[in-house]
């Protein structure tokens, strides 16, 4: 089980709002990831519930790509662009 960072659990309780909020959270909680992959899993779900379990097996397979998606921008282009860090809290 993952210990849920205080700017993700803020961003689930704004994007993710009544019931599927609790989904979310549970989900979110299920998985064993560090908190970059978590971060990485909820920027790039933006609110889909769908695509936060999408998200979510991805990282199961492989949690680098999950990361790379989130942080870098032009990912199929030959050199990749790094926009952001999951490391820093979500906005």
């Amino acid at each position: 089980m993952s210990e849920i960072p205080d700017d993700v659990r803020a961003r689930l309780s704004r994007e993710y709002p009544g019931e599927t909020h609790f989904e979310a959270i549970r989900l979110v909680e299920s998985l064993e990831c560090s908190a970059r992959v978590i971060r990485s899993i909820v920027y790039l779900a933006a609110g889909d519930f769908e695509q936060l379990e999408r998200f979510a097996r991805a990282s199961e397979i492989d949690w680098r790509d999950v990361v790379f998606w989130a942080e870098y921008e032009d990912y199929l282009a030959e050199e990749p662009r790094r926009v952001r860090s999951m490391e820093e809290p979500l906005p």
